[in-house]
């Protein structure tokens, strides 16, 4: 054993750089995947423990107040499946708040304080210690911290019914430990326990009242029996009323997965990464590890004389290497120390949860020794050369055992000189560059895929509903069933305007509870992958995610069940949507009215002449004061700053990734071009006793190498054209997205290209300085 560590000492004196190369990689994946890992780890546990402090169910159901009876919650004492059950209150407002004098696009919804809700401190690094909410003072989830009138100090108001004005003073922002992510659209408010109780016993609005402005929520969460499923006790209830007349349904996993969207795409996204790291530090081991076999064949078969057996000389590599991804896995956790605290707490601009910043060494550590585990299969297949070397071999020079070849003995000729050198320098060691042009083609392809997953999580695309310059909210008598009679009104002034409406909510089909949207207009509304839009009554549409769950083609027919109504509707194409993880339907309005839905969620009108906004504004307002609030068309402030985090969250990644996979590739072409250089050194001197420049040497040097990183571009992006979309849907299926349509660009594949290339060139041409070292002279003592 000592002899093998005192030759593992001295190979790694002479081998330096493949040493320290191999641990900088490793250093690198070991930091991409820290971050990450890390992430998701404290992240999972921190919501673990909120939702066992807030008792979330294994479903939980919200509805209005109205809706609920006891009939209902008896049927829950009765089932067998169920273990139990809470009832929580909450106010909707339906009206939108006023904040300093301005009107903002937030939906909100009122709670009443308790001593266990958690306010943050002004650097939202902490909670403080004040945990008290006066009368006259309402603290805001985190997410709206976002927009920049939402303040501590901001004034925020709305108005009841009965034309009673409140007033609030913001305290601060809280953690909502389960709505609280920025993918949840409500907001859910904390108010006093004297202003609840008051606005509960005063100011409420009843779901038949003329104008609802504020009416009493319920959010039911159950608790499944032992054995029993979420998704098992969702069907067993989807044919009672409960559900029938439920606002929403979640699981509890689903509203944990609200918290983790994009952390879990990401998760994917980084799988993916560190595999085609693990790949190319696999090839680039074993370019390592075959060059030093071809170099050090005399010593092998020395060693080999000395009565060292295959076996023992084969672990001299793998202890090397072994002890150079140990190290690099070290190197690589102890930097993304400080990383990842910067990025957790980035990244709790998503979530809204306050988690631990430090980095969950020991599940960083189980997946680096993974790595090592697979590497050390690798090692050992790379070193089954050693087996052909013997001392008679090694002694009558049979290097051509281990596939090594001079490139001088191959014709160069004098025209072209430069682009025949290249091509039998190639040539000749072609396994070699082979596996370099592999490598890069696998950096080309991931730097490709990753530019079209930012193209289609583009927040703009993903978001974005406005359809007019007037936004209409819904006071209470806003229907599908009287929207023609707006766009008249409105056509009397403006002929060429346009009303667009969407109407949705959560009806069973089949047995999935799931939302059904439809349109006024249904015009680029949806992305749709296969079929036609519904346009009868009888016609509905399905994402491919839900498609796929019921079983159901085009063609097929669903049931779906509003309430004490059903009918058979016939599926006409699938579409996509990330809104409720793609679990989505849509079908026409007229559709919905046969279920008995009328209501209008969302109303926009869009003007031929935007000069007579004010004008039609003042109309609305004036003739239609009973049934709806018109007001100009405006992008939320929080909104805007939400898609600016997820667009700086993003570009982030990206450039990230283009660093991470430019010093890869630096490192690799710097280990490739060192070893050559060793090689090449007589070769080199030959050619300048020839009368060759070192600078027409180190052109041609990096030339090579330039060579080798555009064919593996070109062959990288190729790859990317026909599987990168594949990939990427895999990546995104889980927040609903299944069919990428992303528009590609020559640019796409020429600026990783370009980068890779220039890479390789930069540092084949720094690497080849040593060139100049070479002297003439030292022909003579070979």
């Amino acid at each position: 054993m000592k002899s093998i560590l005192k030759l593992m000492r001295a190979h790694i004196r002479y081998g330096k750089d493949a040493f320290f190369g191999i641990l900088l990689l490793m250093s690198l994946i070991t930091f991409s995947f820290s971050g990450t890992v890390s992430n998701d780890d404290v992240l999972r546990n921190e919501l673990e423990k909120n939702f066992a402090e807030e008792n979330v169910g294994d479903l939980v159901i919200m509805m209005y107040d109205d809706n609920l009876t006891e009939d209902m919650l008896s049927s829950l004492d009765s089932n067998t499946k169920v273990a139990g059950y809470s009832v929580k209150n909450l106010m909707y407002l339906k009206s939108l708040p006023v904040v300093d004098g301005h009107e903002e696009e937030v939906v909100l919804k009122f709670r009443r304080w308790n001593e266990d809700i958690n306010i943050f401190n002004d650097s939202s690094d902490g909670f403080t210690e004040d945990n008290e909410l006066k009368q006259g003072e309402i603290l805001l989830p985190y997410k709206l911290k976002m927009n920049k009138r939402m303040k501590p100090g901001a004034e925020i108001s709305f108005t009841t019914s009965s034309g009673r004005i409140e007033n609030y003073t913001v305290k601060g922002f809280y953690e909502d430990k389960v709505f609280g992510a920025t993918t949840v659209t409500d907001s859910h408010c904390v108010l006093s326990e004297e202003d609840y109780d008051r606005l509960t016993a005063e100011e409420l609005d009843h779901t038949d009242s003329p104008r609802r402005l504020l009416l009493m929520g319920a959010e039911i969460h159950i608790y499944a029996a032992d054995g029993v499923t979420a998704a098992d006790l969702s069907r067993d209830l989807t044919d009672g009323p409960l559900i029938r007349s439920a606002n929403a349904v979640s699981s509890r996993q689903h509203l944990m997965e609200l918290f983790e969207m994009y952390s879990n795409t990401g998760t994917r996204g980084m799988a993916v990464f560190t595999l085609i790291l693990l790949t190319a530090i696999l090839i680039t081991m074993h370019n390592s590890i075959s060059s030093s076999v071809e170099m050090e064949y005399t010593d092998l078969g020395i060693l080999r004389a000395l009565g060292f057996s295959v076996s023992r000389i084969r672990l001299i590599y793998v202890a090397e290497y072994v002890l150079a991804l140990v190290a690099g896995s070290i190197l690589g956790i102890i930097v993304s120390i400080p990383v990842c605290a910067v990025l957790i707490r980035k990244w709790m601009n998503i979530t809204c949860i306050l988690t631990d910043t430090g980095v969950s060494i020991f599940k960083c550590a189980a997946v680096s020794i993974a790595m090592i585990v697979i590497c050390i299969g690798f090692i050992f297949i790379a070193t089954s050369k050693v087996s052909r070397i013997s001392p008679v071999r090694a002694i009558s020079g049979g290097r051509s055992e281990v596939y090594f070849d001079s490139r001088l003995n191959s014709r160069i000729r004098k025209h072209p000189f430069s682009l025949s050198l290249v091509l039998r320098q190639l040539n000749t060691h072609r396994r070699s560059y082979a596996g370099t042009a592999f490598i890069v083609a696998i950096l080309v392809y991931f730097l490709v895929s990753i530019t079209l997953l930012t193209a289609n999580l583009d927040p703009d695309k993903l978001f974005s509903t406005t359809k007019g310059e007037i936004n209409i909210l819904n006071t209470g008598g806003l229907t599908i069933s009287n929207a023609d009679e707006i766009e008249e009104a409105v056509r009397e002034t403006d002929s060429g305007a346009s009303l667009y409406t969407k109407s949705a909510h959560r009806m069973v089909v089949d047995w999935e509870f799931v939302s059904v949207d439809s349109f006024r207009r249904t015009e680029d509304q949806y992305d749709i992958i296969d079929g036609r839009q519904p346009k009868f009554d009888n016609e509905i549409m399905l994402t491919k995610n839900l498609a796929d769950d019921l079983g159901k083609t085009i063609g097929d027919t669903v049931t779906v069940t509003y309430m004490d109504k059903k009918d058979e509707y016939i599926v006409t194409g699938y579409f996509q949507t990330i809104f409720e993880f793609g679990n989505v339907s849509m079908m026409t309005s007229e559709g919905m009215t046969k279920l008995g839905y009328n209501d209008i969620q969302e109303a926009q009108v869009s003007l031929s002449d935007t000069s007579k906004k004010d004008e039609i504004i003042d109309m609305l307002n004036s003739r239609f004061a009973d049934r709806l609030s018109a007001s100009e068309n405006k992008e939320s402030a929080t909104m805007l700053t939400y898609k600016k985090i997820v667009n700086v969250l993003m570009n982030s990644s990206i450039y990230t990734m283009y660093v991470v996979i430019l010093i890869f590739a630096a490192v690799v072409v710097v280990m490739l071009c060192r070893r050559t250089f060793i090689r090449e050194r007589t070769d080199i001197g030959i050619f300048k006793a020839l009368g060759m420049s070192a600078g027409s040497l180190r052109n041609q040097f990096a030339l090579r190498f330039a060579a080798v990183a555009l064919i593996g571009s070109v062959v990288g992006g190729a790859a990317s054209a026909f599987l990168a979309r594949k990939m990427i849907a895999f990546m995104l299926k889980i927040v609903g997205l299944t069919d990428i349509k992303a528009a590609v660009s020559p640019i796409t594949f020429a600026l990783p290209a370009a980068a890779v290339c220039l890479c390789f060139f930069v540092f084949a041409y720094i690497v080849s300085g040593k060139i100049k070292s070479v002297d003439v002279r030292e022909l003579i003592t070979e």
